[in-house]
């Protein structure tokens, strides 16, 4: 080979084909921003039920006050109406009244059980009450 053949192969072969650049980036870019989009989407939905926790969280906290308060008014009507006060009062509004000593009976019963295990059945010794009572058979 001559010296003019070989300069020109070699020129042929340090020559390529260069692709433009903007082919190259075009799918890098396309992922990139499908990526940080896909990102940007999910915090603010993160965000959003962030908050909406955040309201839900205050509104259990101001039911539950509501609810402690009206326990606590509650609590405080229970201990008026149980007062022995308030039910003597009542009491003698609707005319009961304290009976005399005379008209007390005190009954003895031996361990009476259901089912007859120890001592006498309680439907033996209802007769016994009955005639303690002065009830008549």
């Amino acid at each position: 080979m001559t010296g003019s053949r070989r300069r020109r192969r070699r020129s042929r072969l340090r020559l390529r084909l260069v692709r433009p650049a903007g082919r190259r980036r075009m799918p890098f870019l396309l992922a990139a921003f499908l990526a940080i989009g896909s990102l940007v989407v999910a915090v603010v939905t993160l965000q959003a039920l962030v908050a909406q926790g955040s309201f839900r969280m205050q509104e259990l906290a101001r039911k539950n006050g509501e609810l402690s308060q009206s326990a606590g008014r509650l609590q405080l009507q229970i201990a008026q109406l149980s007062a022995p006060d308030r039910i003597a009062g009542q009491a003698r509004r609707l005319g009961y009244r304290l009976p005399d000593p005379a008209e007390l009976h005190t009954i003895t019963v031996r361990s009476a059980t259901r089912d007859g295990a120890a001592g006498a059945r309680l439907d033996d010794t209802l007769p016994s009450v009955e005639r303690q009572l002065g009830a008549k058979p």
